[in-house]
């Protein structure tokens, strides 16, 4: 059985996997806004943010605290 260090440094690791692919979903996202590419974005951060509340977990830990999710389904303006 794991350690409570253990544990931590494994909860630790795996926070830091899941901030990573959340900015890498945030910039994506926000790069190709109005495609489906940040349909995709939109969809799977909308999934970690509803998990890691039913867990738990802090949005400030994955990096979605205050983030605007739905702002990835906004077309941008053009003139």
């Amino acid at each position: 059985m794991p350690t409570k260090d253990e544990s931590r440094a494994k909860y630790s690791a795996a926070v830091y996997c899941l901030r990573e692919t959340v900015e890498l979903l945030k910039t994506e996202g926000e790069a190709n806004t109005g495609t489906t590419d940040a349909l995709l974005a939109y969809q799977v951060l909308s999934r970690l943010a509803a998990n890691a509340n039913a867990y738990g977990v802090p949005l400030a830990d994955i990096g979605l605290a205050g983030y605007d999710i739905e702002g990835l389904l906004r077309t941008p303006f053009t003139a």
